[in-house]
C-alpha cells in the first residue's frame, strides 16, 4: 500500500513537470495588422498601371537637355544682308516657278511665266474668244533690278528688234514700253515732257517710285504735277494707258474710248512694292484674237492686282525672256511679206543690275525652266 502511494506521487510529479515545459515554449503572438489609411480626396481614384512588356529596344539614357518650346512660325534665315534700295520686305524664300512654263529664281529676282490658251469671256459681245496670253509673276528685291532701256543704248537713237534690245542690256525679262509717245522719265530724269492728251494712248500716266510703288494719273480729270512726283521719288514713267485697274477696281477712263478693239496687249500690274505682274496677249487670228478693254479689266481683276496700266500693244507687244521672244507678236507686212512684230524704241526690263546699272551677261545665267516652242 505504501509502495502504491509512492508511485502515484511520482506520476503526479511527472505530470506537473510536463505542463511547465509547455508553458516555457509559448507560441509567438500574432503581429497586429497595419491599419489601412483612409483615402484622401486626391487619392480617391486608384490607378492601375500596367508595366509594358519588355522590348528589345534599349532604354534611352536620360539627358539634362530640355526640349525647346515650339515657336509660332519659323522664320527663314535671310539669304543676304539688307542693301540700300531694297523695296520688298515679303521677297519669297521659295521657288515661285514650280508650275511655270518659264522660270528664273535668284536671291534678287524671281520670275515665273505661265502660258495660257483658253476662251475668255467678252461681256460686250456676249461671246467667248480664244486667247493666248502670257502671265509673268515678278518679285524684285531691290529697285536696281527694275529699269527702262532704249534702243541702241540711248534715248532717241532709233528703233531695234525687241530681243536684240533686251539682250544688249542683259535683261532677264523685258517688254516694250510706250514707244516714247509722250512723257519719258528714266531714273528720275525727264527725257521727254508730257504731250497733249489725244486719247487713250496718251490720256494717262503711270509712274514707278523709289519704294517700288506704282501710281497712275488720269490726265483729263486729275491733277498731275510731274515736278512734285519726282520730288516724291518717281523714277520711271510712261504716258500711255488707259488705266486698267485702280485700287482693285476698274480704272478711270478704262472703257471710255471706242477705239480699244481686239489687239495684242502689254499690261503692267502691281500688287505691292517689289511684286508685279505683266500680261502679254497675242493677236494672230482664231487662236489669239487679242483683248479689248472689258477683257483686260476682267483678267487683271482675276489676278487680284491693286493697279494695272496699259502699255503699247499691237505689233509692238513683245515679251522677251533670257534674250528670246517667247510670245508670238502680231505680224507686220513689208513689201508683201509678213514679219512678226516691229522694231521698238524702249522697254521695261528686269535683271540682275547693280548700282551702276551693269548686269551679268545672260550666257552666265541659267534659267530654272525654259519651255521649248512647239
Amino acid at each position: 500500500m505504501k509502495k502504491m502511494l509512492v508511485l502515484m506521487l511520482a506520476a503526479l510529479l511527472l505530470l506537473a513537470c510536463g505542463q511547465t515545459a509547455v508553458a516555457a515554449d509559448p507560441t509567438p503572438a500574432p503581429v497586429a495588422a497595419a491599419e489601412t489609411p483612409v483615402p484622401t480626396e486626391e487619392s480617391d481614384v486608384v490607378q492601375i498601371v500596367q508595366t509594358p512588356a519588355p522590348t528589345d529596344e534599349p532604354t534611352p539614357e536620360p539627358t539634362d537637355e530640355l526640349t525647346p518650346e515650339p515657336t509660332e512660325e519659323p522664320m527663314p534665315a535671310p539669304t543676304r544682308a539688307p542693301k540700300d534700295g531694297d523695296i520688298c520686305p515679303n521677297f519669297p524664300d521659295y521657288d515661285t516657278g514650280v508650275d511655270a512654263d518659264y522660270s528664273y529664281q535668284s536671291d534678287e529676282l524671281k520670275i515665273a511665266i505661265t502660258v495660257h490658251q483658253e476662251n475668255l469671256p467678252d461681256d460686250k459681245q456676249n461671246r467667248q474668244l480664244a486667247e493666248t496670253y502670257y502671265v509673268a509673276d515678278i518679285w524684285v528685291r531691290n529697285i536696281q533690278s527694275l529699269r527702262t532701256a532704249f534702243a541702241n543704248g540711248e534715248y532717241g537713237s532709233g528703233a531695234q528688234e525687241g530681243d536684240a534690245l533686251a539682250r544688249q542690256c542683259n535683261a532677264i525679262l523685258a517688254i516694250n514700253g510706250s514707244y516714247n509717245q509722250g512723257l519719258v522719265l528714266q531714273n528720275g530724269t525727264v527725257l521727254h515732257s508730257l504731250r497733249a492728251n489725244k486719247g487713250w494712248n496718251s490720256g494717262s500716266v503711270g509712274l514707278i517710285y523709289q519704294d517700288g510703288s506704282l501710281k497712275t494719273f488720269f490726265l483729263s480729270k486729275e491733277t498731275f504735277n510731274l515736278k512734285k512726283e519726282i520730288q516724291n521719288g518717281a523714277l520711271y514713267g510712261w504716258q500711255f494707258g488707259p488705266i486698267i485697274i485702280r485700287d482693285g477696281e476698274e480704272g478711270p477712263g478704262a472703257t471710255s474710248y471706242g477705239t480699244l478693239g481686239y489687239k495684242a496687249r502689254n499690261i503692267l500690274g502691281y500688287y505691292e512694292p517689289g511684286h508685279y505682274v505683266i500680261v502679254t496677249c497675242d493677236n494672230r487670228g482664231d487662236d489669239a484674237r487679242g483683248m479689248n478693254a472689258q477683257m483686260m479689266i476682267a483678267l487683271m481683276k482675276s489676278l487680284g492686282v491693286k493697279e494695272a496700266f496699259n502699255l503699247d500693244g499691237g505689233t509692238s507687244a513683245v515679251m522677251v525672256f533670257m534674250g528670246e521672244i517667247i510670245n508670238q507678236p502680231t505680224p507686220r507686212f513689208e513689201n508683201g511679206k509678213a514679219i512678226d512684230g516691229r522694231p521698238i524704241v524702249d522697254m521695261l526690263v528686269f535683271g540682275e543690275f547693280d548700282e551702276k546699272g551693269v548686269a551679268p551677261d545672260l550666257s552666265t545665267l541659267t534659267p530654272s525652266k525654259f519651255k521649248d516652242k512647239d
